[in-house]
């Protein structure tokens, strides 16, 4: 049998003839050499022979596993230092603090330098220095992380979890010195805000891998946490006892821990909304992610863009509905229902009725003339009879800029019992950011000023929708009138800017959580609520539920990935992860 090119046999002959320091040439390339001063190594491809001290095994057990090895006497981060040694057996007979001396070929792992096809390794000596060189983030002025490829480092300082996108399928989740947001959320679209996403941010984050080599690992061990539908890791929880080598793959860098690093939940989840005041109105806003039963066609399941079956089905469905009941609502705005008609047995209605199983005041939907677009998915709107009546007639706006791209927007007015005030209330939903123009010199093509594709778009639909809603399109003579919506857009870019410039209110909370949404490490806002200045005045408060943002996906509805007993470990009919948008809520006293 062999192994990286030669006999195991040879293999033990070398390591158990090389008793000490006498079988050690002086004469070697050192990993500085090795590594060199670019992303490539300036000796890819060749034979080397390099000496230096084993400071971490790296996914023990696995296909990948091996040794790191690190100059001698190495103190400083300023220089790349250390070196992965790609042998699994050698993973498993050298431990930390060994002096090695390796011969192989120089060679790219999935952009890790490395040593491959091992043909000698000797030992040199005992007890090195294998200490961990301290690290803050953001990276140092003139320091990159290509530097410290292979490094053994340590974190003093706690850091904040920033996203768990890859938690699932990789054991991943990104790490920051701060909670990131999104540029374009807190500054200006523009030449600073692409730089800040593009180079500066990337200089506070780090990924924090579990070190196992294993997708879908189970079971999903995320420092002391085992991750189970009650048992979570959030975006906003703190990290600290942080320390491992820093190794790069395909997906970029990442640090492999070489002790447990330890979770506290410094942001819990939210319990539900404060009830709404006796004779308050409140209003909400939810993308329930691809809500879709099928309903229309051959085989119902799986559906266009939700549920894949009947089971997964009902897992959406009893998270939705516990969310939507929740936020105990007059109003609520809906995104992404399937847009198969309004039936008894359509997704609208079916929902509809699901929810009105779990409520004291059952909810209605509202019903349009006309067909809502031709995408699969439209807006709607529930209400509570109770508390609101229907006055004048639904509206829709399917012309230009709506028959395409954004989805149409739909209009109704409500009269508030308790104060009899007219209320017209919008829900929109804009086109997103993705499936740019292949045209690069579109004027909806990406900018590049941190807006993403599609801009141009949006902005034009704001500019539409305002010009819309000031006709009363319902019919309804009213100075009181609400946006809401999933608008795709940040809260500094273009769309919400042109809305303000036509005298819409920016409804925001006083204090408390900003953002709806989380994408690549950055949190911001695409859920937006607008209102009329004669309706601006009488906010009593405004939130985002933050039951979905900075929960991990695995908690979802879906059953890919899973195996049985993770579909019910990782599952619970709560609002929590009911959908990738975190719903939004203004109350109104009169």
């Amino acid at each position: 049998m062999c192994y990286n090119g030669i006999s195991l046999a040879l293999l033990a002959v070398l390591i158990i003839s090389s008793p000490a320091a006498a079988s050690c040439s002086t004469e070697f390339s050192s990993i500085n050499t090795i590594q060199g001063s670019s992303d490539i190594s300036p000796l890819l491809g060749q034979q080397v022979n390099t000496q230096g001290v084993v400071t971490a095994i790296i996914y023990p057990d696995s296909k990948a596993a091996g040794i790191v090895l690190r100059a001698p006497n190495t103190t400083s981060l300023n220089e790349a230092n250390s070196l992965f040694i790609a042998d699994r057996e050698a993973a498993g007979i050298y431990s930390p603090g060994q002096l090695l001396q390796v011969s192989g070929t120089v060679t790219e792992l999935q952009q890790l330098t490395s040593l491959a096809q091992i043909t000698a390794i000797n030992l040199c000596g005992d007890d090195a220095n294998t200490a961990a060189i301290p690290l803050s983030l953001p990276l140092a002025a003139g320091l990159d992380w290509e530097q410290l490829e292979g490094a053994l480092l340590s974190i003093d300082q706690t850091l904040i979890v920033n996203d768990t996108y890859s938690l699932s399928r990789f054991g991943e989740i990104t790490l920051a010195d701060q909670r990131l947001m999104v540029p374009t959320e807190i500054m200006a679209p523009g030449e600073a805000a692409a730089k800040l996403n593009d180079t500066q941010q990337q200089r506070h984050m780090l990924v924090l891998d579990d070190g196992k080599y294993q997708q879908n690992p189970q079971p999903l061990q995320v420092g002391n946490i085992s991750v189970s539908a009650t048992n979570t890791v959030r975006v906003g929880d703190a990290v600290s006892q942080i320390k491992g080598v820093l190794l790069q793959d395909d997906r970029g860098y990442r640090l492999v821990p070489t002790v447990q690093p330890q979770f506290t939940r410094a942001n819990p989840r939210p319990e539900k909304p404060a009830s709404k005041p006796t004779r308050a109105l409140r209003v909400a806003s939810f993308n329930v992610l691809n809500y879709f039963n099928g309903e229309g066609q051959i085989p119902a399941f799986p559906t266009r863009r939700g549920a894949n079956s009947p089971a997964e089905f009902q897992r959406q469905q009893a998270k939705t509905v516990a969310a939507l009941a929740a936020l105990d609502a007059d109003i609520i705005g809906l995104l992404e229902v399937e847009n198969n008609g309004y039936s008894v047995n359509g997704a609208l209605a079916d929902l509809t009725r699901a929810l009105n199983k779990v409520v004291s005041k059952p909810y209605r939907y509202v019903i349009t003339d006309e067909q809502p677009g031709t995408d699969q998915i439209k807006v709607a709107l529930l209400y509570r009879p109770s508390t609101v009546n229907v006055e004048g007639h639904a509206a829709m706006l399917l012309g230009p800029p709506f028959d395409w791209g954004s989805r149409p927007p739909l209009a109704q007015s409500f009269r508030h019992l308790a104060s009899n005030q007219l209320v017209t209330v919008s829900i929109n939903h804009f086109k997103s950011k993705g499936s740019c123009p292949e045209d690069t010199s579109d004027v909806n093509a990406d900018q590049h000023d941190g807006q993403a594709c599609w801009n141009a778009l949006r902005t034009q639909s704001a500019k539409a929708l305002s010009d819309w809603l000031h006709s009363q399109p319902t019919g309804v003579e009213t100075d009181k009138q609400l946006i809401l919506g999933d608008l795709n857009a940040y809260r500094m870019e273009d769309p919400l800017r042109a809305l303000e410039q036509q005298q819409w209110h920016y409804l925001s909370a006083a204090s408390g959580t900003t953002y709806s949404y989380v994408y690549r490490g950055r949190s911001g806002s695409l859920d937006h609520v607008l209102a009329s200045p004669a309706l601006a005045k009488q906010l009593a408060g405004i939130q985002h539920w933050a039951i979905n943002a900075d929960e991990p996906t695995l908690l979802d509805y879906n059953t890919e990935f899973k195996s049985d007993a993770q579909q019910q470990l990782f599952y619970a009919p709560s609002p929590y992860r009911s959908s990738d948008h975190d719903p939004v809520l203004a109350t109104f006293q009169f």
